[in-house]
Parts: C-alpha cells; sequence; structure tokens
C-alpha cells in the first residue's frame, strides 16, 4: 500500500511540476480577454501582459463577431498602426518552438488598390519570421502550421506583433500559444498525392477556403488557398482547381518518395490565372523542389481560366528517391493568383506519346473554296501535331466519268472522316456513286465518326440516310422540323411547315453559348464570342438522336439556334457545326482563323475518333469579350 501511495504522490507531484513550467512558458494575456471592456469596442494604450511599443491597438468584442477564445480579440490598428511586444520566460534553453495564433482582416476597412490585403509583420527575438497578409474576413479566421522559432539560451523568447497596415482597422489576432517542436512538415507520400486537388466539401460550387492540413495529401504552408469549382472557372481535371492566393498569397507542399535514384522524371501541371483581382498584373507563382526553384509563372489579364497552358521541368531524382515539392503564390498585393490543375510526376521513359490520328478529308465540289479550304484544314490540324491528315477528292462526274465511277475512298481506314462536300442548287449534276454512299452509310453504322463541315449540312438532301445523319439540314421548312433553344436552355420545336426555310444572315461575330456536359466542350468558357460566323436559322431535319451542344441568337429573329450539335447514328457520331466558311474571294479569313473553330474542330476530331479529348482550352481561347484569331498558316 506505501509504495502504490508513493507512485501515486510521484505522479500528482511529477503532473503539478509540468503543468507550472507549462504555465510558466505561456504567453500572458494570450486570448486578450485581462482587459474587460464596455460596449462593442475600446481602443486602449496599455494591454495586460504586453507592451504596446507604438501607436495604439483595440480591442473588440464577440458581439461584433466571434472571438476564436474567449470574448474579445484584439484589433491591432487602434485610430492608427500600432504593434504589441512581449517576453515569454521559462521555455527550454536554445529549443525549437513554434507560434501559433489564428488572424482574419475585417469587413469594414477601408480598402483601395494599394491596400487590398491587411499586413502585419511576427517577429521573434529580433527576426521578422513572418509577413501575414490577408482579406479573411472575421470571424472566417485562418490558423495554420505556425510559425518556427529557436528559444534563446536563457529559454525566452521576446514576440512583437506590428501592423503595417494603414488606416484604423488592422488585422485581428486572438488565441496565442506556443507548442514545443517545429512547425508541421509536409506528409511524406509514397507517390504524388491529390495532384488533381479533388476532396469532399459541403457544396460542390463556390470556393472553399482552406488552411493548415485540410487540403488531402498536401500541407498549407501560408496563409490560405482556394477550390474553385468547374460551374466558375472550368476545370480540366475533375470538379476543382486551386487558387493559391486564397485571400493572400498561400503556398502547399508534400514530400513524394519511392523515386527512383539517378532516375529523369517530369513535373507538370496546368496553370491559368484568376478571373478576379486585376489591381495585380501579372499574377506571379512559383515552384520548389527540395527549396530550389525549378519554375517562375506568370500570368497576365489576357490569360484567365478557362485559358489553361501546360508547363513542365524534368529533374533527376536525387540519391535518397525523395523530393518536396512546394508551389507558393508571390501575388502579394490581392486575394487570388495563379490557379493548379492536374499536377504529375512521371518518369520520363514512361511517358508515352500520344499516336496521331488519321483523319480523312472527303472533297471535291462545293459552292465555296473547297480546295483551298482543303489546304487550310490540312495545315491546321497537322500543326496541332495530334493528326495526320489524307485527302479523297470525288471526280467530277460529267468530265472523268470514269474516274467518278471508280472512286472508293478507303474509310474504314480511318476513325473519323471531315465531309465537305456540299451540292446544294446542284443536286443532279454532283453526287457521290452509290457505291460510296453505300459504303459512307455502313462506315458510320458500324462505329465510324464523321465531322460535317460547315456547308456539309446543305448537301445530299435526297439521300434519307444522310438527312438522318444531319437531323438538321439547310432544307425548305416543308422538309421537316426546326429546332431554337429559349432561355432555359431546353429545345423547342418549330413544326414542319411552319416559320422559314433555313438561311442564314451576313456573317457576324457571334456570342455562343455551350449547353453544359458534353466532352467536346470541358473546361470552356460558358460562352465565347466566334469570328465572323454564320448562324444558320431554322436548319430543318428529322431531329432524331440530336444533341445540341452550343447556340448563338440570330440577329433577325433574335431566337437562339444550334451552332454545334452532335447524333448518333448507328455506332457511328457525327457532330456538325456552321463553323468554317471559305468563299471564293477569300484568303485566310478571320472564321477560318478564329480560335474557337480551330480548338473546337481538334476536340471535336478527338471525341468522334474515340480518343481523349484535350481538358483543357489553349492560353488563346476566346471569352465573351472579344475574338481572337490566330496567323495565318504559311509554307
Amino acid at each position: 500500500m506505501k509504495n502504490n501511495f508513493y507512485k501515486k504522490f510521484i505522479i500528482i507531484v511529477s503532473i503539478l511540476c509540468c503543468n507550472i513550467s507549462i504555465v510558466k512558458a505561456q504567453i500572458k494575456n494570450a486570448s486578450f480577454e485581462k482587459n474587460q471592456i464596455t460596449g462593442e469596442s475600446q481602443i486602449v494604450k496599455k494591454l495586460k501582459g504586453w507592451t504596446i511599443s507604438s501607436g495604439n491597438v483595440e480591442l473588440i468584442a464577440s458581439n461584433v463577431f466571434s472571438a476564436v477564445e474567449g470574448n474579445q480579440v484584439l484589433d491591432l490598428n487602434g485610430n492608427q498602426p500600432g504593434s504589441i511586444v512581449q517576453t515569454i520566460k521559462g521555455l527550454k534553453k536554445s529549443t525549437d518552438y513554434a507560434l501559433k495564433f489564428e488572424y482574419a482582416d475585417q469587413k469594414g476597412r477601408q480598402r483601395d488598390d494599394q491596400t487590398l490585403l491587411a499586413t502585419a509583420n511576427v517577429v521573434i527575438n529580433g527576426i521578422t519570421v513572418a509577413t501575414l497578409r490577408n482579406l479573411s474576413p472575421a470571424p472566417n479566421y485562418i490558423g495554420g502550421i505556425g510559425f518556427g522559432f529557436k528559444s534563446t539560451a536563457k529559454g525566452t523568447a521576446t514576440i512583437e506583433f506590428v501592423s503595417t497596415t494603414k488606416g484604423d482597422m488592422g488585422l485581428v489576432i486572438d488565441n496565442l500559444r506556443i507548442i514545443e517542436g517545429q512547425p508541421s512538415k509536409p506528409p511524406v507520400n509514397d507517390h504524388l498525392v491529390n495532384g488533381g486537388f479533388e476532396m469532399k466539401v459541403i457544396s460542390e460550387s463556390g470556393n472553399p477556403h482552406l488552411y493548415g492540413d485540410q487540403l488531402p495529401g498536401w500541407l498549407i504552408m501560408q496563409e490560405n488557398i482556394d477550390l474553385i469549382a468547374i460551374d466558375r472557372f472550368g476545370s480540366p481535371s475533375g470538379k476543382w482547381v486551386i487558387d493559391l492566393g486564397g485571400h493572400g498569397p498561400g503556398g502547399i507542399a508534400q514530400t513524394i518518395t519511392n523515386l527512383t535514384p539517378g532516375v529523369k522524371y517530369r513535373l507538370s501541371a496546368l496553370y491559368s490565372r484568376h478571373q478576379s483581382w486585376d489591381q495585380q498584373d501579372p499574377l506571379t507563382g512559383e515552384i520548389f523542389i527540395d527549396d530550389e526553384l525549378v519554375l517562375s509563372l506568370n500570368r497576365d489579364k489576357l490569360a484567365k481560366a478557362p485559358r489553361w497552358e501546360r508547363i513542365a521541368h524534368d529533374f533527376i531524382a536525387p540519391s535518397d528517391g525523395e523530393i518536396t515539392l512546394s508551389l507558393f503564390s508571390t501575388a502579394l498585393k490581392v486575394g487570388g493568383g495563379i490557379l493548379y490543375d492536374d499536377i504529375k510526376i512521371e518518369k520520363v521513359s514512361d511517358i508515352v506519346e500520344p499516336k496521331k490520328i488519321p483523319v480523312l478529308i472527303i472533297d471535291g465540289f462545293s459552292n465555296h473554296n473547297w480546295e483551298l479550304n482543303t489546304e487550310y484544314l490540312q495545315k491546321i490540324l497537322e500543326s496541332t501535331g495530334k493528326f495526320t491528315v489524307s485527302v479523297s477528292t470525288c471526280p467530277n462526274q460529267k468530265e472523268n466519268e470514269s474516274d467518278w465511277k471508280n472512286w472508293n475512298p478507303d474509310f474504314n481506314s480511318y476513325p473519323v472522316v471531315i465531309q465537305t462536300c456540299n451540292n446544294i442548287f446542284k443536286e443532279d449534276t454532283l453526287q457521290w456513286p452509290n457505291h460510296v454512299k453505300q459504303a459512307f452509310e455502313k462506315y458510320v453504322t458500324e462505329g465510324g465518326g464523321v465531322y460535317m463541315y460547315h456547308g456539309a449540312t446543305n448537301a445530299f438532301k435526297g439521300w434519307p440516310a444522310y438527312n438522318k445523319m444531319l437531323a438538321l439540314g439547310w432544307r425548305d421548312k416543308d422538309f421537316g422540323v426546326a429546332v431554337t433553344i429559349n432561355d432555359k436552355e431546353e429545345l423547342e420545336i418549330i413544326p414542319k411547315g411552319e416559320g422559314e426555310n433555313t438561311g442564314h444572315g451576313a456573317r457576324t461575330d457571334a456570342l455562343v453559348t455551350r449547353i453544359a456536359g458534353h466532352p467536346i466542350h470541358i473546361g470552356m468558357p460558358k460562352s465565347w464570342i466566334a469570328a465572323d460566323v454564320e448562324i444558320y436559322r431554322y436548319g430543318r431535319g428529322t431531329t432524331e438522336n440530336l444533341e445540341v451542344l452550343s447556340y448563338a441568337k440570330d440577329p433577325k429573329t433574335e431566337l437562339n439556334f444550334p451552332m454545334e450539335w452532335t447524333v448518333k447514328f448507328g455506332k457511328g457520331k457525327i457532330y456538325c457545326s456552321t463553323y468554317g466558311h471559305l468563299w471564293k474571294d477569300q484568303e485566310w479569313p478571320p472564321n477560318i482563323r478564329c480560335t474557337a473553330f480551330q480548338q473546337s474542330m481538334t476536340r471535336a476530331l478527338q471525341w468522334l475518333s474515340g480518343n481523349v479529348v484535350d481538358n483543357y482550352v489553349e492560353p488563346d481561347f476566346p471569352t465573351s469579350e472579344s475574338t481572337v484569331l490566330r496567323p495565318p498558316i504559311l509554307d
């Protein structure tokens, strides 16, 4: 019994001693509760436990906004910028510690283009260990991993907070504490984890703000970051992209192990720019491997999301097969920054370049400049590095009847065909041979893909299977129904015989709006301006197996008509579009140089051929504000 009593006594004494040591080493008045105030706020010149080393500060009660701990927070600005300082005693000598606290901005603070972020310096033992920069309004406090320091040889630490924010409102701080040990280190993963920044959230829209260890696979190293949803900015991979400028310049890191020493790897990522925060241009960021800067990024106002670009950096894995990857926003003035998605680390030797997609262009007759059009299409597609293009030209049946009868394009050698022939107004003299029509029908029925290029929707009105492939074509109003799109993006059917024959007005720069959901449009903005296009009104057909992808408003009728649509025919897929127009007196006109047309064509061909569709739009893709024209591709 005596031994048991003695053991219990020693344990109790030890606990009390430890508690005394902890209390002795803690910050005095760490939650700013010692000065009791009346009312909502009070400027103070004396703060218990602290020395106000410059200006003055203000205590704010929780009925203004809730405190993290207790009932009061401290505003580092009273009626002017202030600073507070305290020396903590009783720490272990020359030992690593971390200072932790929560901080936030205030909604009522006066901001201008020069003072968007509230700022303050954290000084420990005479060294500035951090500059806080944020505009997250209280009570949306930021915590985080803390700020590391080493106690003095006497076991002390002098902590100072210095406001660098102008005016009578600054950052508010609360719940200060000191923890033995260094701040948290990035998680160690045996492969890159969550390079697409996916996580479960309460809502799948908006932009949750995260700090500390709230992002799976990563540690948020400073300030906070944003998840931004696909319905806002266009997400190349999954539902979310990440903005490293949350409400201030944030950063993330993780340690990756199990790399093969001495082997070359490639770090790659997609990046873009926040759609807001024009007060700073460009927005910038940095990427580090083991504290070595490997990529510096900047995006100006013309390169906003959903315009994405892929970056890459090759490196040799170190002898221990371990690296720490870090990404930081260096946009120090605003509450937004560089956006990232689809980060990868791959062995260079394992990266397989996708095979080029074989494409067959069928031409030979049209009321457009079909010879030059084929040349332009071939140059555009081959310049992407994603296609090999062949051409099969239908001979003139009057001038070369024998060649016409023997013409036999090899559809089955190609996963996708671009059909450009148009016999409008010349149905009796310009046709394909029947065996070619039959082969074409069989090709599509068995799974082939067809891109009906511009005037191809005008062609072959007497060919029933072709009309089904179009679903909507250039036809008289008695031929079939027409389709418009209402304000709810629902299709409305105009019965056969009602409305007008198919037609179009003058070519125009049109606002094209996509209907969400199709792979061809992944990551694209909701709307963009397409250059010099024709808006076909009252396209007529069966509408069988029709899916409208995008639409534009016809200036004459003020109705929304389809601009892009797809059709299922047997096992095959057809894409139709009014993009692309080359008249007989034109060279590289705007509608051919239009970035929206060129990238939409690339994606449509990828989809039609059964290949993976690019999951991001290129940096020059147009927005709803202006067209973008690419330069002519000259020999």
